[in-house]
C-alpha cells in the first residue's frame, strides 16, 4: 500500500497531510509552538491512523515557500530526511501555487502578496489554465514602493492578513488569501511527480528569496 506525505510549513498555521489507499488525513499544527516539536510526532500519528508504515512511503511533497524562515527550514529538512531515509521521491511546490489553485477560476489570473517585513512583500502572479497553473511571475521579494509597477491593471490581488494592513496600491480588487493547505499540496505534488518533476533530496532549497537577517536586542 503506497503512502504519500505532504508538509506545508511556510505559514501559520503549518499543516500536514497523508494519503494511503485513497484515504486522506490532514492536520494543522499549533501556530504558537515550534514546528520541530510537533512535526514528526504528528506525521507518525497520521501514518498510524491510516494503518500504514514508514516502509510504505513512496512520495514526500513539501511546500517551498516563500514564508517563515524557521518553518521552511524545518519542513524542507524533514522532507529531505524522509526521502533520503526511505528512498521515497521528493517534490517541492511553491506555497503560493497552493493558494492560487484554491482561489483562481478557470481562465482567471491574479497576483499573490505576502508581507515579507522590512518594507518588502513577496509577490507572484499565476493564471489558471485547465488543470494547470501558468506562472506569470515567479515568487520574488519586491520593495513595497515598487509593488504597483509589478501589478497588472484590473487583476485582483490576493493578500495575507499582514499584507492587507500595508499600504497596497489603489485600483485593484484586494482579496483575502487563504493559508496554503497540505491537502492541496498532496494533489499538486502528485501531479508534479507524474510530470517527472521529482527533486534531488540533497539539492532541494526553500524559496527564502532574500538573505536571513538576525536582529540583536540591546538591554
Amino acid at each position: 500500500m503506497g503512502l504519500e506525505l505532504a508538509l506545508e510549513t511556510s505559514g501559520r498555521p503549518p499543516g500536514l497531510a497523508a494519503r494511503s489507499g485513497g484515504r486522506v488525513l490532514e492536520r494543522e499544527l499549533s501556530a504558537e509552538r515550534a514546528h520541530a516539536s510537533d512535526l514528526v510526532p504528528t506525521l507518525d500519528a497520521l501514518v498510524r491512523e491510516l494503518g500504514a508504515r514508514p516502509a510504505d512511503l513512496t512520495a514526500v511533497y513539501v511546500g517551498t515557500g516563500p514564508g517563515s524562515y524557521t518553518g521552511l527550514r524545518v519542513g524542507v529538512a524533514t522532507a529531505q530526511g524522509l526521502a533520503l531515509g526511505t528512498g521515497a521521491r521528493l517534490v517541492g511546490v511553491p506555497s503560493l501555487e497552493l493558494v492560487a489553485w484554491d482561489v483562481l477560476a478557470e481562465g482567471a489570473s491574479g497576483a499573490f502578496v505576502l508581507d515579507a517585513r522590512q518594507g518588502e512583500v513577496y509577490l507572484a502572479r499565476y493564471a489558471r489554465r485547465g488543470d494547470a497553473l501558468e506562472v506569470l511571475a515567479a515568487p520574488a521579494a519586491v520593495p513595497l514602493a515598487r509593488l504597483g509597477a509589478q501589478l497588472v491593471a484590473g487583476e485582483p490581488v490576493w493578500a495575507d492578513e499582514r499584507a492587507r494592513a500595508l499600504a497596497l496600491p489603489a485600483g485593484h480588487e484586494l482579496c483575502d488569501a487563504p493559508a496554503p493547505r497540505a491537502a492541496r499540496l498532496l494533489e499538486l505534488g502528485a501531479r508534479a511527480l507524474a510530470r517527472g518533476e521529482a527533486a534531488d533530496p540533497r539539492a532541494l532549497e526553500p524559496l527564502y528569496l532574500r538573505p536571513f537577517t538576525v536582529r540583536s536586542a540591546r538591554a
